[in-house]
């Protein structure tokens, strides 16, 4: 299957996007997704079935201009909208002094003539209309442009039947009668419907580009050029960079290839991702993590395309290339989530899909009501006909989820949140339940002494040597802990050194049996030690879920040393944050129940679930979706891809990781927790923003087809045809409007 983008001029509204998928696919292609904001159609084919140049022309055939990519038709569309208004505006300086003046009696055939001409030629300026129309009927996905194309072909079709009456009447000698007649000509509305319209639609292009400014801004930030190491293939790069003595050169980041190196400076903005082999600073990431506090880099540290080096030098090994730097996948994301739809929209799309057939059959009934119940006259049957087709074009309608979804999602990337599927901020919005993993996310996933219970300091300097000489991370975290206390090194005669797993260590210190372990040791060695104090309080650190240490010389009472996971800072206010909409938090860990209970009723969770290995926690999960919960899973995206994938909503926290990326539904690239309740509140707020766009299409139809239908004449409130026009520009602008609030909201 080959994937591809293509643009597509003439889409307006979700009928359109429907009309331009259905071309697609009865081209032979498998799949095809329109993206109404950016203009695009996205198709997967077979490339032995079918072509992108076929695919092209059945889209040209329903009515639509594909372009390939990099290309549009924004350009001729605005001088074709610049013509439309200078012609419009030269048929106004004519009918409006004619209707409203005698000074034109003379002039009854010429004038007439004149506002023909000038309105055929508007017609034709704006001949998409008719020609989209008619093909979307042909094709049965009748939208916008036919009631467009019908209500400015009635009012010109009608004006020529009038205008051979105005002919005859004059040649007949009947002037008075052609004078009144020539009056009742509707060639204004003919021009004014597609004009005003167009200027709608261009205003419209304007504003919505704002809410799709987000993606090309991250399009921008790709940096063109890279400083490359010249060096033979095989050769060290580590040494190279230490030695200082290489050659560089200037060339296109698309030439860099994976494990070449690479130079940046102070001030420079980072081309391609990689490993930092020489140098060190500190860079500012902002750009993909939406944190301003700047990250420190050394050797060994991860370096991220369109980041920038704020200080200092480094050389750096590049790793990712192309499509597959971190910027690339957070373009995709923006992409993809920009494209799909959340289920709210399928409302819209049904209305839109029976609203061209209702809005018609209204049109019809008005012009029966006015004609023959009323008996107004056809004239102003068929100008309350025309004005309700006109003012209900269902552009709002359309418009209403995906200016909203696109502004939503620019927003969230923009500040390091990173959405996969535009489902998932509905989803946000119906979540009543979140599980967390512990370690890395509630957690800092790093070991630290809560609690020390010894005051000999020999004691203590006889555990940090002995521990300093094992790898294992507890004996790492008690050597830094003793170290942060304060405790000196000093010079210590140890033997006999011998590790015990499962169990600890033992040695001669100094010529004295030293031990360090858990409770088993301590009890195969100490067991003719009476119980003291700090055998109480290591029960107590136990039953809080802390790794407890027992360390001492033979025959003494032993020390006590209590480690624990700490909790992040943030965490707390995430839990409560998550409270406050109602949402039940849920922790998951992998380490003993005690521990897992512990943590979560430092945080006020009332639900927690100890010894629960990667099945175990989606199993889980299964368990509580099945209950009819909507659950999202909140985990660090590395070793916890089974939970976030089995989850109706996978969130990878402070992440940057392939996995995260390719197993999460979104990703919060800052690692502040209380960004999980900044994201839950921010699909909230754009549920709320699409259901106020619905209303709005929905409650603007029900207002003024009334008024168009002149259902209000009889209290002096009406509008003609041209009116309805502008109104229902209006209609689509606020909408638009209204979506570009969400790019601007606090995250």
């Amino acid at each position: 299957m080959k994937h591809e983008t293509i643009n597509v001029d003439g889409m307006m509204c979700s009928m359109c996007s429907r009309s331009v998928e259905r071309a697609a696919c009865s081209a032979g292609s498998a799949t095809a997704s329109v993206n109404l904001m950016l203009k695009t159609l996205t198709v997967d084919y077979d490339e032995s079935k079918t072509s992108i140049k076929e695919i092209m022309k059945s889209v040209s055939k329903a009515g639509y201009k594909p372009f390939p990519p990099g290309k549009d038709s924004t350009s001729l569309f605005k001088r074709r909208l610049i013509l439309g208004i200078i012609l419009l505006v030269l048929l106004l300086a004519v009918y409006y002094p004619y209707m409203y003046s005698q000074a034109f009696d003379g002039l009854v055939i010429p004038v007439t003539v004149y506002q023909f001409v000038i309105a055929t030629f508007v017609l034709i300026i704006n001949r998409s209309f008719f020609i989209k129309g008619f093909k979307s009927v042909i094709s049965k996905t009748p939208g916008m442009d036919v009631l467009i194309s019908l209500g400015s072909g009635i009012s010109y079709i009608y004006s020529i039947v009038l205008s051979v009456t105005v002919i005859a009447d004059v040649a007949n000698g009947h002037s008075s009668e052609a004078f009144n007649t020539s009056r009742m000509l509707c060639f204004e509305s003919a021009s004014m419907i597609p004009v005003l319209i167009s200027i709608g639609k261009y205003l419209e292009e304007k504003t919505k580009r704002k809410t799709s400014s987000a993606l090309k801004e991250l399009m921008n930030l790709k940096p063109l050029e890279a400083v490359r190491i010249i060096a033979s293939e095989g050769a060290d790069l580590r040494e190279i960079a230490a030695g200082g003595a290489y050659e560089t050169e200037t060339v296109n980041t698309d030439l860099v290839r994976v494990g070449e190196a690479i130079i940046i400076k102070a001030g420079e903005t980072i081309p391609l991702d990689g490993t930092v082999i020489y140098g060190a600073g500190s860079a500012g990431e902002s750009a993909l993590s939406g944190e301003s506090a700047p990250v420190e880099k050394e050797p060994g540290s991860e370096v991220f395309q369109a980041t920038t080096l704020l200080s200092g030098f480094l050389v750096v090994e590049v790793t990712k290339t192309g499509k597959d730097t971190v910027l690339s996948k957070m373009i995709d994301l923006v992409t993809q989530a920009s494209v799909s739809k959340p289920d709210i929209a399928k409302l819209a799309d049904r209305l839109s899909a029976i609203f061209v057939p209702i809005v018609l059959s209204l049109a019809v009934i008005t012009f029966c009501i006015w004609e023959f119940a009323v008996g107004a006259g056809f004239a102003k049957a068929i100008g309350y006909a025309i004005s309700v087709i006109t003012i209900s074009c269902p552009c709002a309608l359309g418009l209403a989820t995906p200016t909203a979804v696109m502004a939503a999602v620019g927003r969230g990337a923009k500040t390091g949140m990173l959405i996969k599927n535009a489902k998932v901020i509905e989803l946000l919005h119906k979540t009543d339940t979140m599980v967390f993993d512990k370690a890395g996310t509630l957690t800092t996933g790093i070991l630290s002494i809560t609690d020390t219970d010894c005051d000999n300091e020999a004691t203590l300097r006889a555990l940090f040597v002995c521990e300093e000489m094992i790898t294992h991370p507890i004996g790492k975290a008690v050597c830094d802990g003793l170290k942060d206390k304060g405790l000196k090194d000093a010079p210590i005669a140890v033997t006999d050194f011998e590790t015990r797993p499962g169990y600890g260590l033992t040695a001669l210190v100094d010529g004295r049996f030293f031990y360090s372990g858990n409770d088993r040791l301590r009890q195969e060695i100490c067991s003719d030690v009476p119980e003291t104090e700090n055998d109480r309080k290591a029960a107590r650190y136990m039953s809080e879920g802390k790794t407890v240490i027992f360390f001492g010389f033979r025959g003494e009472a032993p020390g006590v040393i209590a480690l624990s996971d700490t909790l992040k800072p943030d965490a707390g206010d995430m839990i409560n944050g998550l409270k406050d909409f109602n949402i039940t938090p849920v922790l998951l860990s992998g380490d003993n129940p005690a521990c897992a209970l512990y943590t979560a009723g430092q945080l006020g969770i009332t639900e927690a679930f100890g010894g629960k290995d990667p099945i175990g926690k989606v199993d889980k999960i299964k368990e509580i979706s099945a209950e009819g919960h909507t659950v999202a899973f909140v985990g660090d995206g590395i070793n916890d891809s089974p939970s976030l994938t089995s989850a109706d909503i996978g969130i990878a926290i402070g992440a940057g990781t392939d996995i995260a990326i390719e197993s999460a539904d979104m990703v919060l690239a800052s690692s502040d927790l209380t960004d999980v309740v900044k994201a839950v509140k921010f699909g909230y707020d754009t549920i709320k923003n699409i259901k106020q766009n619905l209303f709005w299409a929905l409650f603007y139809n029900v207002l003024c087809i009334p008024l168009a239908a002149g259902a209000y004449s009889s209290f002096g409130l009406s509008i003609n045809p041209a009116i309805a026009a502008g109104l229902m520009s209006i209609s689509s602008l606020f909408v638009v409007t209204n979506s570009l609030r969400l790019r601007y909201s606090k995250k």
